[in-house]
C-alpha cells in the first residue's frame, strides 16, 4: 500500500513540475513569448541605430569648418522654401486631400 501512495505522490509531484515547466510564469510558453519580444526589440534597436547614424552624418555635414554647402542649400530649399531670384516656381495642387 505504501508503494502505491509513494508512486501516486511521485506522479503528482512530477505532474506539478511538468505543468509549471510548460505553462508556468517562467515556463516554455513565456520563454517563447520573450524570444519573440526580444526579436522585436532587436529590430527596433537596429532601426534606431540607423537613424542615429544618419543624424550623425548630418551633424558632420553641418559642423563648422567642414560645412557641406550643397547640403546647406538643399536644407534651405526644403525647409525654408528658398529659391534663387531667377528661378521659376511651379506649384502643384494636392489631389490626395479629401473633398
Amino acid at each position: 500500500m505504501t508503494s502505491r501512495l509513494e508512486a501516486l505522490g511521485l506522479c503528482l509531484v512530477i505532474l506539478y513540475f511538468a505543468y509549471h515547466a510548460f505553462a508556468g510564469e517562467k515556463g516554455l510558453g513565456r520563454w517563447t513569448d520573450a524570444q519573440l519580444e526580444l526579436q522585436d526589440r532587436k529590430a527596433e534597436l537596429a532601426q534606431i541605430n540607423s537613424e542615429i547614424e544618419h543624424l550623425r552624418s548630418d551633424i558632420r555635414r553641418l559642423t563648422p569648418g567642414s560645412v557641406d554647402r550643397d547640403y546647406v542649400e538643399a536644407l534651405a530649399r526644403q525647409k525654408l522654401a528658398f529659391v534663387y531670384p531667377d528661378e521659376v516656381v511651379l506649384l502643384a495642387s494636392d489631389t490626395t486631400s479629401a473633398k
